[in-house]
């Protein structure tokens, strides 16, 4: 596992909105589709965004230069930012989607997933429905 930081930017900017930390298997490469659910939102809702960057944070045990002695030196790693920006989808939470305007922003990317298209609320309207409970 490696230790990650998402770094969510605010729509539209390059400034950082929020960060979080995830244990994952593997980096996210530049271009990665990122779901993340929260406990306060039914699966498969939450905050969808894409990979724009990728900053290793490394650190080298030598001052300055190359080594140049037979004792080589090995640097670690420090962390590693998965810069992202907001995102909609198909499985956006409906919070996600009013934070992000609706869908009304073009410069909002939309995630190319093949799925049909429903809303959180929908889902509970559905849930209270069955469970014969009126809205």
């Amino acid at each position: 596992m490696v230790q990650i930081v998402v770094v969510v930017r605010e729509p539209d900017r390059l400034r950082p909105d929020h960060t979080l930390k995830f244990d994952l298997p593997e980096v996210p490469r530049t271009g990665s589709y990122i779901s993340i659910q929260r406990p306060d939102h039914p699966e498969p809702f939450g905050e969808d965004m894409i990979v724009r960057q990728v900053w290793w944070r490394l650190r080298y045990p030598q001052k300055n230069g190359a080594v140049s002695d037979a004792t080589e030196k090995i640097g670690t790693l420090r962390e590693i930012f998965v810069e992202c920006d907001p995102a909609l989808s198909p499985y956006s939470s409906d919070n996600w989607r009013h934070a992000l305007g609706d869908g009304k922003n073009p410069d909002i990317e939309v995630l190319e997933v093949v799925r049909y298209d429903a809303r959180e609320a929908d889902l509970k309207l559905r849930t209270l429905a069955a469970n014969g409970c009126e809205p």
